[in-house]
């Protein structure tokens, strides 16, 4: 009885063993693919990024146009048209 018992145990110890270095691999997989997902995320926030002072620009650009059309028919290539509120909405 000793000798089969040992090899049930042994038996039992290598089918856990492979058992868990499957999940281990399977772990590995998918932490690969996060961090590929997280690479082409970075990469594409990098080559989206916009400077904060050419935002400002052209901030200030668009409020240049607006004054301009505001101030003449024509004046900008920005349609602008007058519009006057007399009352706010109250309901």
């Amino acid at each position: 009885m000793g000798r089969v018992g040992l090899g049930v145990a042994v038996g039992c110890a290598v089918v856990t063993c492979a058992i868990a270095a499957g999940l281990v691999r399977r772990r590995a997989r998918s932490w690969l693919r996060w961090g590929r997902a997280v690479a082409v995320v970075e990469g594409f926030e990098e080559g989206c990024a916009t400077p904060v002072g050419r935002l400002r620009q052209v901030v200030d650009a668009m409020a240049v146009e607006m004054y301009a059309g505001l101030a003449s028919d024509g004046g900008s290539k920005l349609k602008m048209l007058l519009t006057f509120v007399e009352t706010l909405p109250d309901g």
